[in-house]
């Protein structure tokens, strides 16, 4: 890993996107929190506005690497919901991913936070 002189900004070249040679991994300590972009919003606005907290709290703990994988992310924000909200809720979480799904009413939503894009729904 190489570091630059004020320690903020290194490459990581021990791994690229893919396993591709020449890919390399850029690491910078700090990452800025872009305002949600929705895709998709079928949702009151509490649970809009609930939603963006819990992503932007799931977000924080990755970059902080807290939590590391997408999977884990996905978990902490279906917790929360379950929890504030009845139903069952599904949640995705990933760079690359597409979805058809069936949902209730009023209660989905499909958001980006930087890179990572986030989708919410409510079925059963």
């Amino acid at each position: 890993m190489e570091i630059s002189k004020d320690g903020s900004l290194g490459v990581d070249k021990s791994f690229g996107r893919g396993g591709l040679p020449g890919k390399d991994v850029l690491i910078v300590s700090n990452v800025e929190i872009h305002k949600p972009v929705v895709t998709y919003c079928d949702m009151s606005q509490a649970q809009k506005e609930f939603a963006f907290e819990t992503a932007e709290l799931a977000f924080k703990l990755m970059v902080k690497r807290e939590k590391r994988y997408f999977k884990d992310l996905a978990e902490l924000i279906k917790v929360a919901f379950d929890q504030k909200f009845e139903g069952k809720w599904h949640v995705i979480v990933g760079v690359h991913f597409g979805a058809f799904v069936s949902y209730e009413s009023n209660s989905m939503i499909h958001f980006w936070i930087n890179q990572i894009g986030f989708m919410i729904y409510k079925f059963g």
